[in-house]
């Protein structure tokens, strides 16, 4: 199991990006709005003490990101999600696109992911039991 990150500068492509990610199969996904250390450490605010500079964030003076998370069952489908959104935001190497990763999740808990995890185990055992009774 893996999450997946991807932090998102141009959010007037967040929809497609979200769509291109249903499109291969992710069942859902966190977003949340974020400010990148760059644009909080600017010169025009570099003498702003933080609490200051993090209420600037908050109205909306900053150059604002959206990061989404999603918790993705396979590598494969983690892959499929990468080219799927990097077919949306084109060269992820560009300035000012934004940044994608994945990494291993150790432990899981709750949510779409889990039950439906747990209706295809329930699915499977079943299958086995009726092909143990008529085959």
């Amino acid at each position: 199991m893996y999450v997946l990150f991807i932090v998102l500068n141009n959010v007037d492509k967040l929809k497609k990006v979200l769509a291109a990610l249903k499109d291969v199969g992710v069942r859902g996904a966190t977003i949340i709005d974020s400010v990148g250390s760059g644009s909080m450490m600017k010169e025009e605010f570099s003498g702003m003490p933080i609490i200051g500079s993090l209420m600037r964030s908050l109205e909306g003076n900053y150059g604002a990101n959206k990061t989404i998370f999603s918790v993705i069952e396979r590598e494969e489908q983690v892959n499929d999600a990468m080219a799927a959104v990097s077919k949306v935001l084109g060269d992820m190497n560009r300035p000012d696109t934004g940044i994608m990763f994945a990494l291993p999740v150790v432990k899981f808990k709750g949510g779409e992911l889990e039950r439906h995890i747990d209706r295809r185990e329930r699915r499977n055992i079943i299958q086995k039991q009726y092909e143990s009774e008529y085959y």
